[in-house]
């Protein structure tokens, strides 16, 4: 696996916009991004940390997604970001008054098949994403969303169940 800071510079040149399809997944290859079958990436993508990054077959990365991958971020089959979707995998413990961002704590994040992450949805480290749900725009999800659901809002909360 990639030094963080040489994931960093690779992940940078390879949401490039003027970068080719097969020369940014040569990039992500290099900085230890799996690919499995056709994923299309617009420009603007950002990856950090030295957590594996696994992305599913079929899935569409808009324009500006940041992936924090401190601990692993698994995106399964189908999965669609919207522009500006975070994934953060670090974070931090409370602590003393005079330093509240205590001890770093690393979390993996898990999108399952078919979900869809509207624009500027972030989603925070220890949170599984399940297949076919929809977190809407803007949404900043910080528990487990369940298979087949919608949720929206700071947090996200469960607005109801989607047709399976």
């Amino acid at each position: 696996m990639p030094t963080s800071r040489r994931r960093e510079v690779l992940g940078y040149l390879a949401g490039h916009p003027l970068v080719t399809e097969s020369l940014r997944r040569r990039l992500l290859g290099a900085a230890g991004v799996e690919l499995e079958g056709y994923v299309e990436i617009l420009s603007g993508l950002r990856i950090a940390g030295e957590g594996g990054i696994r992305i599913g077959d079929g899935c569409f990365l808009n324009h500006d997604c940041l992936i924090d991958a401190a601990a692993d971020v698994v995106i399964g089959r189908k999965v669609a970001l919207g522009n500006r979707v975070a994934l953060l995998t670090s974070g931090h413990d409370f602590s003393a008054p005079e330093l509240r961002a205590g001890a770093r704590v690393l979390r993996p994040i898990v999108v399952g098949d078919g979900a869809w992450l509207g624009a500027g949805a972030v989603v925070l480290g220890g949170v599984t994403i399940g297949e076919g749900s929809v977190v809407a725009a803007g949404a900043v999800v910080v528990r487990d969303v369940p298979p087949h659901s919608l949720w929206a809002g700071v947090p996200a909360q469960h607005l109801r169940e989607l047709p399976v």
